[in-house]
């Protein structure tokens, strides 16, 4: 499927009122060639394209993880059961080619790192990598805690959103 099919089925598919799940994703290339996957982030947004090299962060408590268990917060500090719409939605992405990390502060101890690859496996995602750090090929982070702001204007997405549109 090239980007226009991809294009014509993204305007026919409404996601508005659905959760998180798998997303469309066309492997191909870009205006220069460069190969890697059509990637439909946001219901009714266009496609955007991610490199081979380029990787989409999932934080795990509270993202990927529930972090609603009763000893959430207590040593040994458990991982809580799976989210299906994300867990969805990472399968989506590395199905479709995308790299994907889990991006955590769980791995500031290393000794943490194996036991969330573990979780990983476990519930089908494969043996993931683990990281805490940003670097230059991450595209997209999904996190329960952070705050989306608008490029080179100190605003919040959230605050522009509310009625605030200058």
């Amino acid at each position: 499927m090239d980007l226009p099919s991809l294009m014509l089925r993204v305007s026919q598919f409404d996601q508005s009122n659905l959760p998180m799940g798998p997303l469309l994703i066309q492997k191909g290339t870009d205006a220069r060639g460069t190969p890697g996957s059509w990637v439909v982030f946001d219901a009714g947004a266009p496609a955007t394209f991610v490199s081979q090299q380029h990787w989409v962060g999932v934080d795990l408590d509270g993202t990927l993880s529930r972090d609603d268990g009763p000893d959430h917060l207590l040593p040994p500090y458990p991982l809580g059961q799976p989210i299906p719409e994300m867990i969805a939605m990472v399968k989506s992405l590395l199905e479709g080619g995308v790299a994907v990390k889990i991006f955590s502060a769980r791995a500031c101890e290393p000794e943490s790192i194996p036991v969330i690859q573990a979780w990983a496996e476990k519930h089908g995602l494969g043996r993931l990598e683990v990281t805490n750090r940003k670097d230059f090929e991450l595209i997209r982070f999904y996190d329960d805690r952070a705050i989306q702001m608008v490029p080179n204007q100190g605003k919040s997405v959230g605050w522009i959103a509310n009625a605030h549109p200058d």
